[in-house]
């Protein structure tokens, strides 16, 4: 007998559950080593370096689960377009259970043909109507400039073997976020702050896997612009679902030992 596809499971299936299943259908569809190698996510998507307002920032804006859905989504095509020509044709009802959207076939579906939408006007992906078929939806740079997609890998070692400026080099600095936060369900189970958090805090780890992160509610504020709100919303959640720990460490501002110290709460990354 056929195995049950995620989208049309009971309506009174566990959220999570459908996430998990339909992230297993991606996974295979992505390839073993596509999957194992997470999805690469620009710092200037999380922090931008000309003190404007950064997208993470700017899709949550307008609050409740609208903005969730757009970064859940974006973040979603990162992980899944990670091969040229970086563009996804999978039905409605494929991204409503990859993120557990209640009614992945009705009411989950069009809500994510108006993420789709706000996406596309962001210029954060561009989109191809095929009629009765599902649309194509190309990545497009995570800048929000409607830049075409590039691998960050690729084009910051060709901007450094043309000794391209610095700030050239910056814009191209990124992080990666494991496949294991679709594939357990994670993603699905969070919510708008908590994703935020959990994307600042691995752009914030730069890869290194054992690393604590700690940061001001100045630099939270001034580097990603999320308000206080998130910031201790979405620490308290990733705690909760065991996402990362928290422990009390006296910090030095200027990271010297000569430099004044204070007690700040340091966070680290329980799943790299």
């Amino acid at each position: 007998m056929p195995s049950q596809h995620p989208a049309t499971a009971q309506a009174t299936s566990d959220p999570a559950e459908v996430a998990i299943r339909a992230a297993g259908e991606f996974a295979r569809r992505l390839g073993s080593i596509r999957t194992g190698a997470g999805a690469p996510v620009r710092n200037i998507f999380v922090s931008s370096p000309d003190g404007e307002t950064p997208p993470l920032a700017g899709l949550l804006r307008g609050g409740g689960r609208g903005g969730q859905l757009r970064v859940k989504l974006y973040l979603s095509l990162l992980w899944v377009c990670t091969a040229a020509p970086f563009e996804a044709a999978y039905p409605a009802r494929a991204w409503a259970a990859l993120l557990g959207l209640q009614d992945p076939d009705g009411k989950g579906a069009r809500r994510i043909q108006e993420a789709i939408r706000d996406l596309d006007e962001r210029k954060m992906i561009s989109v191809r109507d095929r009629g009765g078929l599902p649309s194509v939806l190309t990545l497009l740079d995570e800048g929000g400039r409607g830049e075409p997609y590039t691998p960050p890998s690729k084009s910051y070692n060709a901007l450094r073997t043309s000794r391209a400026p610095r700030e050239a080099l910056l814009r191209q600095q990124y992080f990666k976020i494991p496949s294991k936060i679709w594939t357990e369900g994670h993603l699905a189970r969070l919510k708008g702050p908590g994703v935020a958090m959990l994307t600042v805090l691995y752009c914030e780890q730069r890869g290194q896997t054992d690393s604590e992160v700690w940061f001001t509610p100045e630099i939270a504020k001034d580097r990603f612009h999320l308000a206080p709100t998130t910031r201790t919303a979405g620490l308290a959640e990733l705690r909760d679902l065991k996402l990362i720990s928290t422990r009390q460490a006296p910090v030095s501002h200027d990271g010297t030992y000569i430099g004044f110290q204070r007690r700040r709460a340091v966070h680290s990354l329980l799943i790299g």
